[in-house]
């Protein structure tokens, strides 16, 4: 299955995540800026729960920032890819930089954004992305958000390869997630309109709803 945009992921995981018969009252959607906040925003307004925003950043390898071995939010300690780091050499003091780096994007997307600290005390917190590719992010995100207090964590994702979901089973109480692929090199190819989703486009999404 291809979907159209990120619009048509956001329908279709509604319909999913209505089976489960969540309380809006004690739950939140927290998109993983920024695409995942396009998602998010879909399925906030169809099942009438409270959106948020989570920042979380890729850590990109020496020599080819596009390889995440890893990821991280503006606080907290990061999710690293260890197999990953060891077999592309990875220097404690590039690791080192490179979360300090990205730690300082992440605080200055979420100024911009307005993300003030969201009360996550035993509420039923889904995440949302538009689709996995290493899962670090994904991983990164349960991460920040068991540590500030979430009772239930739901991965609401379009697609993912099942070994990426394996990855990140452990990490959340439930996944919901409608195309597994094994053949799954990069989210944009289940999408026929993949465009980039802008700073600017999410805070719009954040204060619509």
């Amino acid at each position: 299955m291809v979907f159209a945009n990120r619009q048509e992921a956001g329908e279709l995981l509604a319909k999913k995540l209505g089976i489960l018969k969540i309380n809006p009252k004690k739950a939140v959607v927290a998109g993983i800026a920024r695409g995942g906040v396009a998602v998010a925003g879909v399925i906030a307004r169809k099942l009438g729960i409270p959106l948020t925003a989570v920042v979380i950043k890729k850590l990109g390898a020496p020599y080819n920032p596009e390889l995440a071995i890893g990821a991280t939010a503006s606080f907290g300690k990061p999710v690293l890819d260890r197999w990953l780091i060891a077999d592309s050499l990875v220097s404690k003091e590039y690791l080192k930089g490179e979360v300090l780096k990205k730690r300082r994007e992440a605080a200055r997307r979420e100024k911009f954004l307005g993300i003030s600290s969201f009360d996550y005390s035993e509420k039923d917190v889904i995440v949302v992305d538009d689709g996995l590719a290493t899962g670090q992010t994904a991983r990164a995100a349960a991460k920040v958000l068991k540590n500030l207090g979430a009772n239930r964590l739901i991965l609401a994702v379009p697609c993912a390869s099942p070994s990426t979901l394996d990855l990140v089973g452990g990490d959340y109480d439930e996944v919901v997630c409608p195309v597994v692929d094994p053949e799954l090199v990069a989210v944009g190819q289940f999408y026929s309109d993949f465009s980039e989703v802008s700073d600017s486009e999410v805070k719009r999404i954040l204060q619509d709803i």
